[in-house]
């Protein structure tokens, strides 16, 4: 059986570890979490106005992260449609 400090310790470090997404990416955490679970790697470089996002191998600011963004939200919609 796990320890339930353990599960208190592991809650904590996820809180955080939202916290710290939160603060990084700002409006684009939706974003950035929708990347990441299609399978896409996002991460920040740079602060602030010379703050760009990594997704894959390409370097973008956050106007086109956001449209890779809708562009997979639009393909989601299209898959749940078809089946």
């Amino acid at each position: 059986m796990i320890h339930p400090r353990h599960i208190r310790l592991a809650a904590r470090l996820r809180r955080e570890v939202a916290e710290r997404e939160a603060m990084l990416y700002g409006a684009r955490l939706g974003d950035m979490i929708l990347l990441r679970k299609r399978g896409f790697a996002v991460h920040i470089e740079g602060s602030g106005a010379a703050r760009r996002f990594r997704v894959d191998n390409r370097l973008l600011s956050g106007t086109e992260l956001r449209a890779v963004a809708a562009r997979e939200r639009r393909l989601l919609k299209l898959h749940r449609k078809g089946n």
